[in-house]
């Protein structure tokens, strides 16, 4: 028998065994797992959706999807599309966000005042009729089933036959003027979201939240997750405040960009946070990232809801809406 040396076999190795090693190799790798690939779904102007500038996405109580946009709002029950704009009953074509309450009464913020829809009947409020300022940023809806409206000048609140106003006041009341989100959580604390810092109130009495440097204080989303934390999207990443104590996370800890406009929690409890440049997700312990590269139409993610089912439908700000069904 000949004994060939390593030099010698590199040199002598047929040409058809090399081939044959790389389909070995090749076949073994085929035969690892592999991630099942997430599905997608796109809704636009073309499938019905009344405008392609997506600003805010929430679910009623009957699981229809209700999508504010730049010029209207569209209601979607999976199938049909039900399209609202000023004909209908709203007091302007530009919602920046929309609430529901338990009853499926649906409140829509605009920079014209506030309109509400339930059961085909439409009501409109603007500062002649109770409203303390026209331009609304967002609306929440308290235990009561009252809204509560984020403004360029300050809270409104309307408790089905009166209006309420609340203003910076020295320290006692908000701490700034500019409220660009609202958000109620299980003990009825309202949450304000302001450009310098977040305000909360309860049965009269008010306590502010300052930052540490004036990023992290502008404020422009809030969400209070299934555990009753307060997740607050700023400028600078976004914080969770647990009643205690706050943690922040930002472009460091995984983060894909610091400013953060939108908030959810899907039904696994994974928080999900949408930005200029992609949507984040979160576990608690691991993050991931979708952008354009990834599944996303473009990258400006300005609103995020899920569904019973536990897809996520991101609402972006000039393609319509992408939904994300994970097989993993």
């Amino acid at each position: 028998m000949i004994k060939i040396t390593p030099m010698k076999a590199l040199r002598y190795f047929p040409v058809w065994l090399s081939f044959l090693g790389l389909t070995v190799i090749f076949s073994c790798k085929s035969k690892e797992p592999v991630p099942p690939a997430d599905d997608w779904q796109y809704l636009a102007s073309k499938n019905g959706l009344i405008n392609n500038n997506v600003n805010d996405l929430a679910f009623d109580s009957e699981e229809n999807l209700w999508i504010a946009t730049e010029f209207g709002v569209s209601k979607f029950d999976g199938a049909n599309w039900t399209n609202y704009n000023t004909p209908q009953g709203l007091i302007h074509h530009q919602v920046n966000a929309l609430a529901i309450d338990r009853n499926n009464k649906v409140w829509f913020a605009t920079p014209f005042g506030a309109s509400s829809v339930h059961n085909n009947q439409w009501q409109s409020f603007n500062t002649q009729n109770g409203l303390g300022y026209n331009y609304i940023y967002d609306v929440a809806i308290d235990q009561d089933d009252h809204p509560w409206f984020a403004t360029g000048e300050g809270v409104s609140y309307y408790n089905g036959q009166q209006w309420e106003v609340f203003l910076k006041d020295q320290g006692l009341a908000l701490v700034h003027n500019i409220v660009r989100s609202v958000k109620i959580d299980e003990n009825n604390n309202k949450w304000f979201g302001t450009e310098f810092g977040i305000s909360r109130y309860l049965n009269n009495s008010w306590q502010t939240f300052l930052a540490g440097n004036n990023q992290a204080g502008f404020v422009v989303s809030l969400f209070v997750d299934s555990k009753n934390n307060l997740w607050i999207g700023s400028l600078a990443g976004v914080s969770v405040f647990d009643g205690n104590n706050f943690v922040d996370y930002s472009m460091s800890n995984g983060l894909i960009y610091t400013r953060v406009d939108a908030i959810a929690e899907d039904n696994r409890g994974t928080m999900w946070f949408g930005t200029v440049f992609g949507v984040s997700s979160f576990d608690g312990t691991s993050w991931k990232s979708y952008t354009t590269d990834n599944g996303l139409l473009e990258n400006w993610v300005t609103s995020i809801a899920v569904d019973k089912d536990d897809k996520v439908y991101f609402g972006m700000k000039n393609k319509g809406i992408a939904v994300l069904k994970r097989k993993s």
